[in-house]
């Protein structure tokens, strides 16, 4: 098949018709004709090319648009951050996950556990009489109530039914367990002897010891039988033997004694007599006497230490080696021990310490700061304050559990007749305040089972007694 020629409108040479180019002069033979064949089916490439521009416009306002929105996922957790191969300067703590180990990351140590189960309260009413101090009876059962009407009342705590009663010579400020058998009243004025009575025989008259004027406190010996007995305005200390009420032996000391402590010194039991003088009706100076009750003459072997001012409410270490109290005048907590050479530390605690007591196994001692309101925990090791407990009002007393895992305190106020309410119960490790129970006005005097599975709170104005159980 031919192809026509034409000659080339430039130089002559001839051309095949169409062609866009001269081979002979290469010239350019002008532009195709717009309604031929050919400049129809160039359109193609032109529409194609747009069409593919317009596509990918379109897909990038849609990729623009999706890459906008909020993840519902949220943020990716960090990566962990690994230190160069030989690079000894960055720590990482021993528990921290291994990027290339395999299987699941390991658990963190639990949280120190909590006290067991939550406690509760109940109350029950106890008649016409105020309440003035409660003790538990060894079983756990009921509770012994010193009433402002000088009786001696035993209530069970299941019902708060009266079970007992007996009339004593002069209501009882404060009343003391002795033996698991014997209930010591203590009348701290206008009075010159202690009744002790016989739980096992509520029908016969209580002993009365003859200790003098202002009793201030009693402990038993670890022989069964006999008592120490201690006097504030007369300042003696006198031996009693029980259930005859005999006195054995007795010795003046120099002070007036508030407490007795029953300690373990130079390998035998010891009483240590904590006293006080005053000088114009203020506080002159504090002593411990230490001396073994067992020898004769009795105190022959006393010695006198010096611990401060005006000591308050304290308690005694599981050895019995140490006696831990506040000194209010000074704001400090004193740890005096006594089992061999003695030796004193102290540490600053809140604002009017009036009583201290001990925690865990003698870890924590614990004072209650009345004027702050607040309980300060010591650690004994240290001698330093690890903490500071605000109270929700200010305390009178407290008692710890026989476990010495548990503080229960009495939130009644300084003043007589106590005016405020609640009991706080400080535990675990390190001690917090891990409850605030209510209480009847006037919470007074509070006591714990021997299996610490109970505690009372004696509440004056409120008339009743409220229970603490698990």
């Amino acid at each position: 098949m031919s192809e026509r020629r034409v000659p080339c409108p430039s130089c002559g040479a001839r051309i095949v018709e169409g062609a866009r180019k001269c081979r002979a002069c290469k010239a350019w033979l002008g532009e195709r004709h717009r309604g031929s064949a050919a400049s129809l089916s160039g359109r193609e490439p032109r529409l194609a090319r747009a069409a593919v521009s317009v596509a990918s416009g379109v897909a990038a306002v849609i990729i623009a648009t999706i890459t906008s929105l909020k993840s519902p996922v949220g943020e990716a957790p960090p990566l962990t951050a690994l230190a160069p191969e030989g690079d000894a300067s960055v720590s990482v703590p021993d528990d921290a996950p291994n990027p290339a180990a395999f299987g699941p990351d390991p658990v963190p140590p639990p949280p120190p556990p909590e006290p067991k189960g939550r406690w509760r309260a109940r109350d029950f009413r106890i008649g016409d009489v105020h309440p003035l101090d409660v003790v538990f009876n060894p079983s756990g059962a009921s509770v012994y109530v010193s009433g402002d009407d000088a009786s001696l009342r035993e209530y069970t705590l299941e019902s708060g039914e009266i079970i007992h009663k007996a009339s004593v010579p002069a209501q009882g400020d404060h009343i003391r367990l002795l033996f698991d058998r014997y209930v010591a009243v203590l009348r701290h004025e206008d009075a010159a002897r202690i009744p002790v009575m016989d739980t096992t025989a509520w029908d016969r008259d209580p002993v009365l010891l003859d200790v003098g004027r202002t009793p201030g406190d009693i402990v038993a010996l670890p022989d069964g039988r006999t008592v120490v007995a201690a006097t504030t305005d007369t300042k003696r200390v006198t031996k009693f033997e029980l259930p005859t009420g005999v006195r054995l032996a007795n010795i003046t000391l120099p002070h007036a004694t508030g407490q007795l402590f029953l300690v373990q010194a130079e390998g035998r039991p010891y009483i240590a007599a904590l006293g006080a003088l005053t000088h114009a009706g203020r506080p002159a100076g504090a002593w411990i006497d230490l001396f073994d009750p067992s020898e004769s003459p009795f105190g022959a072997t006393r010695r006198s230490i010096a611990v401060g001012r005006e000591p308050r409410e304290g308690d005694i270490t599981l050895d019995g080696g140490a006696v831990f109290f506040p000194d209010r005048l000074s704001n400090t907590a004193i740890l005096l021990s006594v089992a061999g050479v003695t030796e004193t530390r102290k540490a600053p605690v809140g604002v009017g310490p009036t009583a201290g007591f001990l925690l865990h196994e003698d870890r924590y001692g614990i004072t209650l700061n009345a004027d702050a309101r607040t309980a300060s925990v010591i650690d004994l090791s240290t001698m330093t304050v690890k903490s500071t407990l605000q109270l929700s009002g200010v305390p009178r007393t407290g008692v710890t559990s026989p476990d010495r895992k548990t503080l229960f305190v009495a939130l009644g106020g300084t003043q007589w007749p106590p005016s405020g309410s609640g009991v706080a119960v400080i535990a675990g490790d390190p001690p917090r305040v891990v409850a605030s129970l209510p209480t009847g006005k006037g919470a007074c005097a509070v006591a714990v089972s021997k299996d610490g599975a109970r505690a009372v709170v004696a509440s004056y104005w409120d008339r009743s007694i409220t229970v603490l159980e698990q």
